[in-house]
């Protein structure tokens, strides 16, 4: 079903995309963006403001080098996700794994042996290769002189300061800003931003940008609403990746037992992903609810403005998907999480490292779906009319 914006003698206003963190789950993403550019069809890019954290940021970056064609970059992000193996993102071979895993063992047993501590679990230099192959970071500044694109945000966290150091590059001079331990800097957007932005702690080594080291955006983003603010976004629609159906039937195996090391860890990315997110969304949503109350001179004195904000999130257990399609994952990374006691138990952290088609594709499906069961609402919103609850979505704040 194709439903075109109807035609208004005002400006849209200018709506910000934010697209979180999550790993493999990112896939979901590009399917709320395929089913928003079928309801969309003449609209060259319905988002200005274009905000990304960890994975999300590749697709952000991806979209924005592409803006003046939406259709046509969500068609391309599509095949790329499609095309995707673990090995394109990390190394998967035995000696690399091997070598990796030992390392990690007489680092933990008897100090090493030699050359310093492991820092991650898996080595992401693949990444590095493919987004210099596959995403035209020369196009982003392109879009922005023909006005196809207002900005583009990534959002890394830096080890050296511990603030969430927000790489921003926008058309019109927007200054820097210093906010609680959160910064934006103007920049030039390049891969190296991007491998910073999605370095995952433990799975993945720090990235090296302008001479810092840097990991996940995610870690420290606080408010992760705030770049798209910052950047003029009038409007935010906000594409997560944490499925609402979180406690699946063996939560309570999970309580006759202690959590493995596996258990811990997929519920920490859970909270490093989601978390910050759903709280900065409520929060939001609390602030354009006093607003309404206070009367319109005292509203505008008050320095705060009304922020709609409409968030999608998988209608379906990721894990239970992940559980499917585990087997795709290379024997070499199966045997790490199993052992480190990640294998089973949710199907969790599996589903942050599944960068596998059928896995991808299975998301990707489930985002269209998602968002053309909500696509009278979707679309409301995107034509600059108030969001409204519909049916499937909590009726909670978030």
């Amino acid at each position: 079903m194709e439903m075109a914006a109807s035609p208004r003698s005002e400006p849209l206003p200018r709506t910000g995309l934010i697209l979180a963190g999550g790993g493999a789950r990112g896939a979901y993403q590009v399917g709320v963006l395929k089913a928003i550019a079928e309801l969309f069809p003449g609209v060259a890019n319905p988002f200005p403001v274009i905000c990304g954290v960890s994975v999300g940021s590749i697709n952000a970056a991806f979209v924005a080098s592409q803006a003046h064609d939406f259709p046509s970059a969500i068609e391309r992000l599509e095949q790329l996700w499609l095309a995707l193996r673990s090995d394109k993102v990390f190394r998967t071979d035995v000696a690399t794994v091997t070598t990796t895993a030992m390392h990690w063992l007489l680092t933990l047993t008897v100090g090493g042996i030699g050359g310093g501590n492991p820092m991650a679990l898996l080595h992401n230099t693949p990444l590095y290769h493919l987004l210099v192959r596959d995403i035209d970071f020369a196009g982003i500044e392109r879009r922005l002189d023909e006005g196809a694109l207002d900005a583009l945000a990534i959002t890394a966290s830096s080890y050296a300061n511990g603030r969430a150091m927000t790489f921003f590059q926008a058309a019109d001079g927007l200054p820097d800003w210093r906010r609680a331990r959160r910064d934006g800097v103007h920049c030039r957007v390049g891969a190296d931003h991007l491998m910073a932005s999605a370095a995952l702690p433990i799975i993945f080594p720090p990235w090296k940008v302008d001479g810092d080291y840097y990991g996940d955006g995610s870690l420290r983003l606080t408010a992760p609403l705030s770049p798209a603010i910052h950047l003029g976004a009038e409007r935010i629609l906000v594409v997560g990746t944490r499925d609402r159906l979180v406690e699946t039937a063996q939560g309570g195996e999970r309580h006759q037992r202690p959590p493995t090391l596996g258990d811990i860890a997929g519920h920490l990315l859970d909270l490093l992903f989601n978390d910050n997110l759903n709280e900065d969304v409520e929060r939001l949503r609390r602030i354009n609810r006093t607003l309404s109350l206070v009367p319109g001179d005292k509203a505008r004195d008050s320095m705060l403005r009304n922020i709609e904000v409409l968030i999608v999130q998988p209608s379906k257990n990721i894990g239970e998907i992940a559980r499917k399609h585990v087997r795709e994952i290379p024997w070499t990374i199966r045997g790490l999480l199993r052992g480190a006691g990640a294998w089973g138990s949710g199907w969790r952290v599996p589903s942050y490292l599944l960068f596998e088609p059928g896995f991808c594709g299975e998301l990707i499906e489930l985002g269209y779906t998602d968002a053309m069961t909500r696509r009278d609402e979707i679309a409301a919103f995107l034509a600059g009319e108030a969001p409204v609850q519909s049916a499937d979505t909590d009726a909670s704040p978030v």
